[in-house]
């Protein structure tokens, strides 16, 4: 695998499916062994994509975003910056050959950045 970085903040995977970013301090806490799907990358409710406000405590409320969902204090730093988000799109979509894909990549990334 070549290791692509975007900026001081992310990677870059390719998949058939598209070009994700990458987190690099999500990364290093990621545990592909410990995954939940529908579980968002920062590890909150995910409101702010899906568009159900949740209440949590984090949740700003009555802030639409492009997304049609809430702004939530906690959202992913990537999709701010306007990258897809690798580990969103492992969280909240629902094509599994897509899912196996970028969790493969994922997978591999941490393992070719611990050599």
């Amino acid at each position: 695998m070549t290791i692509k970085t975007i900026d001081e903040h992310a990677y870059e995977i390719v998949t058939e499916e598209g070009t994700f970013a990458v987190c690099k301090d999500t990364l290093a806490k990621f545990d592909a062994t410990k995954h939940e799907h529908g579980v968002a990358a920062c590890g909150r409710c995910g409101c702010c994509f899906t568009g159900d406000c949740c209440d949590d405590t984090g949740c700003e409320h009555n802030h639409t975003e492009e997304y049609g969902g809430k702004a939530c204090l906690h959202a992913c730093h990537e999709n701010r910056e306007g990258h897809e988000c690798a580990f969103c799109h492992l969280a909240f979509d629902t094509n599994e050959k897509c899912h196996d894909e970028i969790l493969a990549d994922l997978k591999e990334l941490k393992a070719e950045l611990a050599v």
